[in-house]
């Protein structure tokens, strides 16, 4: 789970480039990931961190818990972090099967009936923004208890956000409308990363 060879010399300009900032170590780390992941250096500015946000994620990773996804892309994109560290199953909103739906989108009842199996999962959102309500609905009758929520669907409608925001749930947001596939896989495999460092055993 090392940056391979090739990696080097972009990371030390990105270091370079994003000297000065005010963020931990742990932050920094998975903000570097999204900057690596995306070219956008305006992520140092738009990663937005809950209180206990890293720790919790972290330990509910190392804890062997399910990750929830709403797209196949995440889950793709994360297969082969959790393959080599803590084997963390992950579940796909889109590709549950539900019934048909008019009220929410395929993906947001995929996510909400996998939120009632899996209540105290790590929940991913990277594409369809309104995934995040059937959570939070769930959430605030007391159904379901995420151990973090990652919401990095890009999303012109702040005040769904505003509500995560403040909530109990520990979560990662981005401000603005920026975000999406990449940025979401980003954020959770640095999550992985930093949680092998701090809880995994050393490969044979």
């Amino acid at each position: 789970m090392e940056w391979h060879q090739a990696d080097v010399a972009q990371l030390r300009l990105i270091d370079q480039l994003l000297a000065g900032h005010n963020l931990s170590p742990a932050e920094y780390d998975v903000v570097r990931r999204v900057v690596y992941a995306t070219g956008d250096l305006e992520y140092l500015h738009l990663i937005r961190y809950s209180e206990q946000a890293l720790q919790s994620g972290v330990a509910a990773l190392a804890a062997h818990v399910p990750i929830v996804v709403d797209v196949t892309m995440v889950q793709v994109g994360l297969l082969p972090q959790t393959q080599d560290s803590f084997a963390n199953p992950i579940y796909c909103g889109a590709e549950t099967f539900t019934r048909p739906q008019q009220e929410k989108s395929r993906i947001a009842f995929g996510m909400e009936t996998l939120a009632r199996r899996h209540p105290t999962a790590i929940f991913v959102i990277s594409s369809d923004y309104s995934a995040l309500e059937p959570l939070l609905l769930l959430v605030e009758a007391q159904e379901i208890r995420p151990a973090l929520i990652v919401d990095a669907a890009p999303n012109f409608l702040p005040p769904i956000v505003d509500r995560l925001q403040k909530s109990w749930v520990p979560h990662i947001t981005i401000k603005g409308s920026k975000g999406g596939v990449a940025v979401a896989t980003a954020i959770v495999n640095g999550l992985i990363q930093l949680a092998w460092t701090a809880y995994g055993e050393p490969n044979p």
